[in-house]
């Protein structure tokens, strides 16, 4: 985060786990705590499994664009932007909620079909101050409820037009390890040199600014952090 030039807060340290409830309060009271201008621009990542692809100068136009495009306005048509993937592995997700989530995306006219990110991830959203005051406020969330399911269940009950997915993932992206974890099958991203030895995904020659490896897909995080060269 230094490296690429973001203003950042890390919340938790020292606290207790209590479930995936806990990390949902901690964001709660900073946004009710912050003093943050309800324009700013506020991004809310997991921490321990994210590497940060690009630089900080670079993300409100690219998070403008694609707010206004999907239907986005800061005064009238307030939402917020989450990560997509292409797994719903959380509990409490009926699968008639997965046919509706799929059909959402398939909607998106432009909706690049891609191993299909149709579901959304809970551990990266981004937004305007007032957004995340009049949304992710309203998230019901225990210390011990699962985040992803409370949070796909509130966006699919009455609430479509609050949450957009970044299903082309210019901003988020999603790494996953079906099958066998220890290979770089599902980690589909390769450094460019041409492109300040940023990852690109290599289906979509989209440049993600924060790549996310959710289920301890270690390899690819090593790999992205290059941690294996490095010894």
């Amino acid at each position: 985060m230094k490296y690429y030039g973001y203003d950042y807060k890390f919340l938790g340290e020292g606290d207790e786990w209590k479930g995936f409830g806990t990390k949902i309060q901690a964001y709660q009271n900073f946004i009710r705590n912050t003093n943050l201008n309800d324009n700013d621009i506020l991004i809310i990542i997991d921490s321990r499994d994210i590497y940060v692809n690009r630089n900080s100068n670079e993300i409100k136009k690219v998070f403008e664009e694609l707010y206004k495009k999907r239907g986005g306005d800061l005064d009238k048509n307030l939402k917020l932007v989450f990560s997509s993937e292409i797994g719903c592995c959380t509990p409490g997700i009926s699968d008639i909620s997965k046919e509706k989530i799929k059909n959402i995306a398939l909607e998106h006219k432009n909706m690049k079909q891609v191993d299909g990110n149709y579901y959304l991830n809970s551990g990266m959203v981004i937004g305007y101050v007032k957004a995340f005051k009049e949304i992710y406020l309203n998230f019901n969330i225990n210390l011990t409820d699962d985040d992803q399911t409370k949070i796909t269940n509130f966006w699919l009950e009455d609430n479509l037009d609050k949450i957009i997915l970044d299903y082309d993932q210019v901003l988020f992206s999603n790494a996953h390890k079906w099958g066998n974890k220890n290979n770089l099958e599902r980690c589909f991203y390769e450094k460019k040199e041409s492109h300040n030895n940023e990852f690109m995904i290599k289906d979509t020659n989209t440049f993600p600014f924060f790549i996310q490896t959710p289920g301890k897909y270690w390899t690819c995080y090593n790999y992205l952090y290059r941690i294996n060269d490095k010894k």
